[in-house]
């Protein structure tokens, strides 16, 4: 049973968030090619990608049937929506004594680097 819930939140997923969607144009693309296949029975599978996806939108009398097919057209139907609710905060800070000189730890100047070492203009020292 959750394979089969699992399975269904994907499918979901994959039709709401990409282009997978367009593959439900698929009887379009079927009915559009037997068209055009009993208009010319030559044509072949091949052709009839070649002259609807890699020449461009031509602009021609089966046109509205043309922009009908799958992958023809941007639908951007991505809607990105999340909502995440945010942990409880305090709002009242911990209290803290700033004048009780136990809980401040001391300042430590060792670690500063000198203020002179930077400066180029600085009579030779001798040591």
């Amino acid at each position: 049973m959750r394979r089969v819930i699992a399975s269904f939140f994907i499918l979901i997923y994959l039709f709401g968030s990409t282009e997978l969607h367009e593959l439900g144009k698929i009887s379009a693309f079927v009915s559009h090619y037997a068209e055009h296949k009993r208009g010319d029975a030559n044509l072949n599978l091949f052709d009839f990608v070649k002259i609807h996806y890699f020449n461009g939108n031509v602009i021609d009398d089966d046109y509205a049937k043309d922009m009908e097919l799958p992958f023809k057209t941007a639908d951007c139907s991505l809607s990105a929506a999340s909502h995440i609710l945010p942990l409880p905060v305090a709002l009242d800070p911990p209290a803290f004594d700033a004048f009780d000189s136990g809980k401040l730890p001391h300042y430590d100047q060792s670690m500063l680097p000198a203020a002179h070492t930077a400066d180029i203009w600085q009579p030779p020292k001798a040591c």
